[in-house]
């Protein structure tokens, strides 16, 4: 944590829809079992509220619940691994901030990410000090080929894109989600 900042508010939404195809056409991608398990494993290791993945296609559902129930069966049989209770589905990102809300009391700020830089990006930096200084966000982080542009444009913040230098950053989302988690929420 930041020197004379508060613990940080951060939920994460792993986006499967609205998101777009390689043709750039709004689609609702699947669920991949690996993603699921990364991301509730980085819910232990950084202190986020929660992770859903957001999803509405009913047989999604029932397969991030079948992960998430194989996550906690786990960890009764080993606690080094840690229980997924921070994980849920939700079916639209209407019902994630809606939760949040109803959780907090605040609507969440919603920072959207892309690998596509825009003209309204704020730097890591930025959203740190705001999110360290205990400004509740909601992290979007898309499948497939990224968040819908509707989505992009409702966002009250797009974070910029991860850059290394090497002018490539088509990361798989669960690179991005751990580089992105200990960007913001790493110790300084």
């Amino acid at each position: 944590m930041l020197r004379g900042s508060v613990a940080p508010t951060l939920t994460v939404a792993l986006v499967h829809h609205p998101v777009l195809d390689r043709r750039g056409d709004e689609i609702a991608s699947t669920v991949d079992h690996f993603d699921v398990m990364d991301a509730s494993r980085l819910s232990l290791t950084y202190p986020l509220r929660r992770i859903y993945v957001v999803n509405p296609v009913p047989a999604q559902r029932a397969l991030v619940e079948r992960l998430i129930a194989h996550g906690n069966a786990a960890a009764d049989r080993d606690e080094a691994r840690g229980a997924f209770s921070k994980t849920a589905w939700a079916p639209d990102l209407e019902t994630v901030v809606g939760e949040h809300e109803d959780e907090l009391g605040v609507a969440p700020t919603v920072v959207a990410t892309s690998a596509r830089a825009s003209g309204r990006d704020l730097g890591f930096g930025t959203v740190r000090r705001r999110l360290h200084d205990g400004e509740a966000m909601l992290l979007l982080v898309g499948k497939a080929w990224g968040l819908a542009p509707r989505v992009l444009e409702q966002a009250d913040v797009r974070l910029e894109p991860i850059d290394a230098g090497t002018g490539f950053n088509h990361l798989s989302v669960r690179s991005a989600l751990a580089i992105l988690l200990d960007r913001l929420l790493a110790p300084a």
